[in-house]
């Protein structure tokens, strides 16, 4: 066999012998992004105007202006906290899709049990909770 034949198969054997070797490093793995959580924009404090409505007669006085806490609880996609509605002090939650939330029926005091919904509109709430003769209807501002 002549030289350059030689080299050539010489060549040859080194290329496929590197091509054929592991990379040192793998390959970068892209991280998978981290779903976003619809609720998040809504959470925290409002200063929210409530009035209630006794057996369809409004009650004395008319408004009561109070600080509302939302908060997500750590729960599910679906849920929202309703911290000190009505300004009562006690938590209520809320199903929430697309801006929307709603109520499902909740024991308040005693016997009674409340319903209602509301939407948000950017910074702006607006809410309707009812049981038995009691209707409370709300707006507030995310402070």
């Amino acid at each position: 066999m002549n030289l350059p034949k030689l080299l050539s198969l010489a060549l040859a054997t080194m290329l496929l012998i590197a091509s054929c070797k592991k990379d040192d490093e793998p390959a970068p793995v892209t991280p998978t992004p981290t779903p976003t959580d619809a609720r998040t924009v809504h959470v925290g404090t409002y200063l929210v105007t409530d009035s209630l409505w006794l057996d369809g007669m409004l009650y004395n006085p008319p408004f009561v202006t109070y600080v509302l806490s939302i908060t997500t609880g750590g729960t599910a996609a679906d849920t929202l906290y309703f911290n000190n509605l009505w300004n009562d002090g006690d938590n209520y939650y809320a199903l929430y899709t697309n801006n929307f939330f709603s109520f499902p029926s909740q024991q308040v005091s005693g016997p009674y049990y409340l319903t209602g919904s509301g939407t948000f509109n950017g910074t702006a709430l607006t809410y309707q909770t009812m049981g038995d003769i009691f209707l409370h209807k709300g707006h507030g501002m995310k402070q």
